[in-house]
């Protein structure tokens, strides 16, 4: 007997592609769907951002290590170096989020933060650190505004 069709909507094979390929990360660098590293692997895609965190206002020193962070839309809690991410948003031309400091579940208390892309942005927090969406790999939007 042959199985039963899918009831739900089905994704279109490239972005199978790639949420696997941003699972697959996840998996080998111990990390949820979010994906951590010091290599600065850049993801793009309509549901996948990337930040990478930079140690000066120029946005040209990277520190020792998890200098990028991809996120996905998909995923209610995306797991950061030191904090976890919630309520991910893109936009035409920032990103919007909650962020849970030195939580890795989004569990503690949340502020809201946003991102403009291209811009070598400060941010708020203990250590001194930038923040960069790299304006020409930029391709999620989120289907709410």
């Amino acid at each position: 007997m042959p199985s039963p069709l899918p009831t739900g909507p089905v994704e279109p094979p490239a972005q199978r592609i790639r949420h696997a390929t941003v699972l697959l990360l996840g998996l080998l660098t111990g990390c949820g769907p979010s994906s951590d590293t010091a290599q600065g692997e850049i993801l793009s895609g309509p549901t996948v951002v990337t930040f990478t965190t930079y140690t000066d206002a120029d946005c040209t020193m990277l520190p020792a290590a998890n200098s990028v962070v991809n996120l996905d839309t998909t995923v209610a809690c995306n797991e950061t170096p030191d904090s976890s991410i919630s309520a991910l948003v893109c936009l035409a031309d920032r990103i919007t989020y909650t962020n849970h400091p030195n939580s890795s579940d989004c569990s503690a208390d949340g502020i809201a933060n946003e991102l403009v892309v291209g811009v070598c942005q400060e941010f708020p927090g203990p250590v001194l650190t930038w923040k960069l969406i790299e304006a020409d790999r930029y391709a999620c939007l989120s289907d709410t505004p």
